[in-house]
């Protein structure tokens, strides 16, 4: 018995640390399980924080969760239920048309009520609520209007507009997207629908003007790119529409007789570019999202584009004097500059959007400036001096996108110069173009001069890739040559007018013997300095001095001065060659060249 007895407690003792080494092993186990769990989660947090904003909106994706579908869809049954029996009662004639209106917008509204709640309660029926409320109140103020006209204009607009608000107040409460995703479409929408196909513009522009502020906040909650492009694609076809409207009108009104549905074009104008310019403006300092959407940095560009298109067609019919409009633009494209140079100042390196509103500035001032000064010459000046501007400020605050908008501005006032000065002086230039065709040569050479003692420095690849070994530089070196040349026909026509050969063929000629005589002292002074940049611009302007000898002079001139052109292209191509060939003979090129 005594044995059995040892026996059965050790038995019981083995069994006891069997269970207690089977207890460690099944605590460590869960150890291991739970610790690669948290990996797991924290893996996932790191991703989503390192993908920003989802696309799509997590409320969104919810509907299709098996648990909360079928309740939905019984919910949004039973709300249009409603909806159609009251519509139903008011056509019926039932209930009164302006009663039934009234109950119609008081059912909507209670149900954007009850989804606010809703969404505080977490109550998977909330986006229900919100969504079917926001298209009830758009249909019921839409076909209120429009069929039954119980309710007046004013008042369907400003219900819209307040849709919008609550709903925007509602995602902001609830941190939310769906409210003012579906609010801003629905005032939009309902908006166009109120009287189409003639809206009332001026009530129509200020919904939009609200639509896209709520947008532009709804990026605060949820990345919504496609609606902010949704937003400003029905801006721009509203105004386009209202253009159209007024091209039929103004047929048989003046401006001054527009009815007020049709009227203050300029006036819309005016305020879908200060709202669109203070929506791009918080974008890029981050106040709607941390990453800065590319719609905020392309805004500021489209926003000057648009405006200037509309502008010119409001000219062209006479909704506005072109020294109103002008002016407007110039105090506009300060306002840009302005802005640009507070953002290269916001931080090291400038804020992203300096450049985008730099460029906005300049080409806004180079649109509007013509008519705000009435002489061309005068605007492309102002355009010159402000490329070499941005390029001494993009040195100052180390932004080199600023210094690319230098070079662009300088090649469109050296472009904008050729193209007036060969249309409107031809044949007998003047005093006043030789003037501004000087200056603007002495700004670009200083831009070319300026660049060359600043190398170009970027850290980002795209900008590097845009301007590989500082290649637009050699643009305002070309740029600075095509300005000299309109002063210097000047010269020419004087001197030939001086001598009695102020002929037409005389002058052409002369002209080519200009151009070609630049391309050789290039190539002198390149072979002389080793200066590899030189030197191929010098085969380029040899280049364009061939086209005009052989494409347009062997067409328009006869004579000698066509044959003593054929002769100095010759000549001149033979020293090229010459230059060339002596090129690989000189050794190894000076650093920087």
């Amino acid at each position: 018995m005594s044995n059995e007895g040892s026996s059965l407690e050790e038995r019981v003792i083995r069994l006891e640390h069997e269970v207690q080494e089977l207890t460690v092993a099944v605590f460590n186990l869960e150890r291991l399980l739970t610790a690669d769990q948290k990996v797991k989660i924290k893996k996932k947090e790191a991703a989503r924080a390192a993908e920003g904003p989802s696309e799509v909106s997590e409320e969104l994706l919810s509907w299709v969760d098996k648990s909360a579908i079928l309740p939905r869809i019984a919910t949004t049954s039973f709300i249009l239920v409603v909806a159609v029996a009251l519509r139903t009662a008011t056509e019926s004639a039932i209930i009164d048309q302006e009663l039934g209106s009234m109950l119609g917008i008081l059912y909507a509204f209670g149900l954007i009520v009850y989804g606010w709640f809703a969404y505080r309660e977490n109550n998977i029926h909330a986006p229900v609520f919100t969504l079917w409320g926001t298209i009830v109140m758009a249909a019921v103020v839409v076909e209120a209007h429009r069929v039954f006209a119980s309710v007046p204009t004013e008042l369907a607009y400003f219900i819209l507009a307040l849709t919008g608000l609550v709903t925007a107040v509602m995602s902001r409460m609830n941190q939310v997207a769906l409210p003012v995703f579906v609010g801003t479409l629905g005032m939009s929408l309902g908006a166009f629908a109120i009287n189409y196909p003639s809206p009332i513009f001026p009530y129509l522009t200020v919904i939009l003007i609200l639509a896209n502020l709520f947008a532009a906040y709804a990026t605060s909650l949820l990345r919504a790119s496609w609606l902010r492009w949704l937003l400003f694609g029905m801006t721009l076809l509203t105004v386009q529409i209202w253009d159209l409207k007024l091209g039929i009108y103004l047929k048989d009104v003046p401006p001054e007789q527009l009815d007020f549905a049709i009227s203050g074009f300029l006036k819309a104008i005016a305020a879908l570019a200060v709202a669109f310019g203070v929506i791009s403006l918080l974008g890029v300092l981050g106040k709607l999202q941390e990453k800065v959407s590319k719609f905020d940095l392309i805004l500021p560009v489209l926003n000057v584009l648009w405006v200037a298109v509309v502008g010119s067609y409001a000219i062209d019919h006479g909704l506005a004097s072109p020294l109103v409009y002008g002016w407007g633009g110039c105090m506009g494209a300060v306002s840009y500059l302005w802005i640009a140079w507070w953002l290269a100042h916001y931080r090291e390196g400038g804020a992203l959007g300096t450049t985008s509103f730099a460029l906005g500035g300049g080409l806004l001032l180079a649109f509007t400036a013509p008519q705000a000064f009435g002489i061309d010459l005068i605007a492309i000046a102002l355009v010159g001096a402000l490329a070499v501007a941005l390029a001494r400020l993009s040195k100052l605050r180390k932004n080199p996108g600023l210094r690319l908008v230098g070079y662009g501005l300088q090649v469109y006032a050296s472009v904008g110069l050729a193209l007036i000065l060969r249309t409107t002086q031809g044949t007998a230039p003047s005093l006043v173009g030789a003037l501004a065709s000087g200056l603007l040569a002495v700004l670009a050479f200083y831009h070319y001069i300026w660049s060359r003692k600043h190398p170009f420095a970027a850290e980002e690849p795209l900008l590097v890739r845009l301007n590989k070994n500082d290649r637009g530089a050699a643009v305002m070196l070309i740029a600075a040559l095509c300005n000299g040349f309109f002063t210097l026909r000047v010269g020419l026509y004087q001197s030939l007018d001086l001598l009695g050969m102020a002929r037409p063929d005389n002058y052409a000629g002369a002209q080519s013997l200009l151009i070609i005589a630049a391309a050789a002292v290039l190539l002198v002074i390149s072979l002389r300095r080793r200066n590899k940049e030189l030197r191929n611009v010098a085969v380029v302007v040899l280049i364009i001095g061939g086209c005009k000898v052989f494409l347009l002079d062997m067409v328009q001139v006869k004579g000698l001065p066509l044959v003593i052109s054929v002769f100095v292209f010759g000549l001149v191509a033979a020293l090229a060659s010459f230059v060339l060939g002596r090129w690989g003979k000189l050794g190894k090129e000076k650093p920087g060249n």
